[in-house]
């Protein structure tokens, strides 16, 4: 039995080993690569929408990265280029995936019949996820904090710069003598983490400094406050003064013996939301919050489980999610509703009811959900319901991808490079012509208006501490004007 173990054991080291120093051919690249467009097209079906949205042409951006392959290439390359091809549609479901994530795909998720993806593909997962986290994140050691606000990119943490200070407020204006906007727009498809600007219609990046590795600018020139820095990303700075420790728990807090505010910074954990709800609730209040900006996903359920034990009768919303006209797909999606079909389009519809529970607190007031430009996936769908709803009132920021509800995303794996990738495949489509990108609020209001409240509410509070949030925090503040 020993014997037989150690066998699969050297067996397997075998086989990382011979893709850890694997060559790809450039036709095997360029087969890889017109594998992933053409699943993307065949797909991912917000493309139409993305392209209206910010006027990136697909197939323009693919036939860049295309020219790219000249010759033949070590495999650690032309993962960079896959990166680079899914951050082409920026949508944070489509990424390299990590070897937990196959695990648990494979033989749980009802969407795995319809990629190529086995159990096996778990042995080199890890080291492709590596190649555009790990690699990359130990390189940096700058500690430069960045804030774009209304289409301008601030310093947050004030360090010192050889007999300069550097202080919080002060604009950068350019890198290496390009422009900001300028630098994020041609290099976007590289940078780590790039968002839509859905308001002023541009590309940003705060977090450019973690990828500047990745574009060959290891050492860099910093405009800040109309000084040129000439900065490492690999050299720590002089930090003369840290942000505020936040915190990132769920929270349910009375505000004013009125409101009953309840913090979700992920759809996780709905039993401890319900029991702190019914221990913090009493007959004074008047306004309930749902506070579920940040929130980047988990499960749908966790907020379904939460409105029944709000509300005092039943929520009515319709779930009406675009997908690719797909026949193992459809046959994956069917118990989700009725599959309809409009002209070329197909659609999963439902009207979906969420009945009180019997220990709800039969709240019959407003219930007020605040986003943000980064609330995503489980939290965008409550969003949607929340657009949909009169007794629901959104509030905050539009988003910066495209939002609402969606189902989880497809595994598939490139048939050279054998990388495995998520790609998310449909859209929430209940918005129509009027919110067609379901970023939308009811009321929109800019959280972070100026760089001086900014610096204020980060280097001086826990920004979803009870303090800030009953004091500072402006669409609280609305929310409180409110009768």
């Amino acid at each position: 039995m020993i014997n037989k173990v150690f066998f699969i054991l050297v067996i397997c080291l075998c086989h990382i080993s011979m893709i850890y120093c694997q060559t790809l051919t450039k036709n095997q690249m360029l087969e890889d690569l017109n594998f992933l467009e053409s699943k993307i097209k065949q797909y991912y079906i917000p493309l139409p929408l993305l392209e209206n949205r910010t006027g990136v042409s697909f197939v323009e951006e693919f036939n860049f990265l295309k020219s790219k392959i000249t010759k033949d290439e070590p495999i650690e390359n032309f993962v960079e280029l896959v990166r680079q091809g899914l951050n082409s549609i920026n949508d944070p479901h489509s990424q390299i995936v990590r070897k937990d994530q196959i695990k648990w795909y494979v033989p749980n998720s009802y969407l795995s019949a319809v990629g190529n993806v086995t159990l096996k593909d778990t042995i080199s997962a890890d080291y492709f996820h590596s190649l555009v986290s790990d690699t990359i994140y130990s390189k940096i050691k700058c500690q430069i904090l960045v804030k774009y606000i209304n289409g301008s990119y601030y310093n947050v943490r004030p360090f010192g710069y050889e007999n300069l200070i550097v202080d919080s407020g002060e604009q950068i204006t350019a890198i290496d003598g390009v422009p900001m906007n300028d630098f994020i727009n041609k290099y976007r498809n590289l940078l780590l983490f790039t968002s839509w600007d859905p308001i002023l219609k541009q590309w940003f990046c705060e977090s450019f400094k973690v990828s500047l590795p990745l574009i060959g600018k290891t050492q860099f020139t910093l405009t800040v406050g109309g000084k040129d820095l000439k900065l490492d990303c690999g050299k720590p700075l002089t930090i003369l003064s840290r942000e505020f420790t936040n915190s990132y728990s769920p929270q349910v807090y009375l505000i004013d013996n009125n409101i009953l505010y309840i913090r979700m910074p992920m759809m996780m954990n709905v039993d401890w939301y319900r029991e702190e709800l019914l221990k913090k609730y009493t007959p004074d209040v008047k306004k309930i919050i749902i506070d579920i900006r940040d929130n980047g996903g988990g499960d749908d359920s966790v907020w379904q489980d939460l409105l029944k034990v709000i509300i005092n009768k039943p929520l009515t919303y319709q779930y009406k999610v675009q997908i690719p006209n797909n026949d193992t797909l459809i046959h994956c999606v069917h118990s989700f509703g009725d599959i309809r079909r409009i002209g070329n389009n197909l659609y999963v519809e439902s009207d979906r009811v969420i009945e009180p529970d019997s220990n709800s607190i039969n709240y019959d007031g407003k219930i007020y959900i605040l986003q943000n430009k980064y609330t995503f996936s489980a939290a965008a769908a409550l969003s949607s319901v929340a657009w949909q709803n009169p007794d629901l009132i959104l509030v905050g920021e539009p988003t910066v991808t495209i939002s609402g509800y969606t189902f989880p995303a497809i595994m598939f794996k490139l048939p050279n490079s054998q990388v495995v990738f998520n790609l998310a495949f449909s859209c929430d489509a209940v918005g129509g012509s009027s919110n067609p990108f379901m970023d939308k609020v009811e009321v929109q209001i800019a959280e972070d208006a100026d760089i001086k409240g900014y610096v204020d509410k980060i280097m001086n509070y826990d920004c979803y501490g009870l303090d800030y949030i009953m004091n500072k925090d402006k669409l609280i503040k609305y929310i409180k004007s409110v009768h």
